[in-house]
């Protein structure tokens, strides 16, 4: 098979797939792909995301899963071979020996060629390096939790995450694995990437939501000052005069007025 088979294959198998997904995702609507590339972007962005939720639910390394097809991509006639694949981890010598993972690449329109993306644990600003200044990262140390056994460093950030979300809300009998847990990933990710351990903590733990504005009442103070009466309770009476007795008729009301 020719280089222009094996690529005309591949499109044909993927443009059934996405049009297969777009049918069940928008049953009966008309499709715009191949006329609205933003509407082409999004719809595969869905599909990732669903093929992602996949993996995660079979126990599967998505990124892996990602490096892998990519690697077969390579391999492929007609694909020039890259040194660097997404999904590998490497190290930065210029940036203190540090390690981190291959997420994406760009051309450069300087003679430094592909420029490779690298998250590192830790960071968090993606460092965009040249091949060149680029090194084999050793292996990722094995680390137990209560999740299963963790290989890689993207893998052992989301479970980090994971864990550090369920943290406060685990019962006093889980709370101790899921804390022993999260410190193992803390040390194997800071021993492999060079990251300190607490600025691994500062940019992986939850944040806490964004405090209210000082001179805005909270959701609950607002209903209570609009509502102050229990509703559980039944309906308050209504306040003022007897029915019985006669009230002074009030004015119409009138529309807004420009103050003077």
């Amino acid at each position: 098979m020719t280089a222009h088979d094996f690529n005309a294959t591949q499109l044909a198998r993927a443009t059934q797939i996405i049009r297969t997904y777009e049918q069940r995702a928008f049953p009966g609507g008309g499709s715009l792909l191949d006329r609205d590339p933003l509407y082409t972007r999004a719809l595969l962005s869905a599909l990732i995301n669903d093929l992602e939720h996949y993996a995660i639910d079979h126990d599967l390394d998505f990124a892996e899963v990602i490096a892998s097809g990519r690697a077969i991509t390579s391999q492929n006639p007609g694909q020039d071979t890259a040194p660097y694949k997404v999904g590998e981890q490497v190290r930065l010598p210029l940036h203190g020996g540090r390690c981190g993972t291959i997420v994406g690449w760009t051309t450069s329109r300087s003679d430094a060629g592909t420029i490779y993306l690298v998250e590192v644990p830790g960071i968090p600003n993606v460092l965009a390096t040249p091949a060149d200044h680029l090194a084999p990262a050793p292996p990722f140390p094995p680390t137990k939790t209560s999740l299963g056994t963790v290989s890689r460093a993207d893998q052992a950030e989301r479970v980090y995450i994971s864990l550090a979300a369920r943290l406060s809300t685990a019962t006093a009998p889980d709370r101790a694995a899921v804390k022993r847990s999260c410190d193992n990933l803390i040390e194997a990710l800071s021993s492999w990437s060079g990251v300190p351990a607490h600025q691994l903590r500062n940019e992986l733990d939850p944040k806490p939501p964004p405090p209210a504005p000082a001179n805005r009442p909270r959701d609950a103070a607002a209903a209570a000052n609009d509502f102050p009466h229990d509703i559980t309770k039944g309906i308050p009476p209504v306040s003022g005069p007897n029915p019985g007795h006669s009230t002074k008729q009030s004015r119409p009301r009138q529309g807004p007025t420009q103050a003077a």
